[in-house]
């Protein structure tokens, strides 16, 4: 399952030497907050790495799945409501077989998450 155009949408991209810059906004109508949760609705954390991968997909521009997580910090809690998220892709190594990459997302200048993620090329 994808997130992006459904639980996600991206409004700007900036690539750059530093890496890629994402402004996205949440789909705060999206099933996933009926359920996490009911009146406060927040993003869950494996959604943030869903979206992360999706992301760094999207700036290497080919299809990845997630194969190591180095570390993960989630530092404040995302609302889906009227924000809109900046994810940073950046400290980008690839190979044949495997990308790295540090992904930070932020609301304005709230940290929102960080982690550091390795992803293999999916096999059709």
């Amino acid at each position: 399952m994808t997130f992006q155009n459904n639980l996600y949408f991206i409004d700007n991209i900036s690539r750059g030497e530093e890496g890629v810059l994402y402004r996205i906004h949440l789909n705060a109508g999206h099933i996933i907050y009926q359920a996490h949760f009911p009146g406060e609705p927040i993003t869950p954390g494996v959604c943030l790495l869903q979206m992360g991968v999706e992301l760094l997909s999207d700036a290497v521009g080919c299809e990845l799945e997630l194969d190591t997580i180095k570390n993960v910090k989630f530092k404040n809690v995302l609302h889906p409501e009227g924000q809109t998220v900046e994810v940073h892709v950046h400290h980008l190594v690839q190979n044949e077989d495997k990308t790295k990459a540090q992904i930070e997302f932020a609301t304005g200048d709230q940290p929102v998450a960080k982690m550091s993620l390795t992803c293999r090329k999916t096999v059709k």
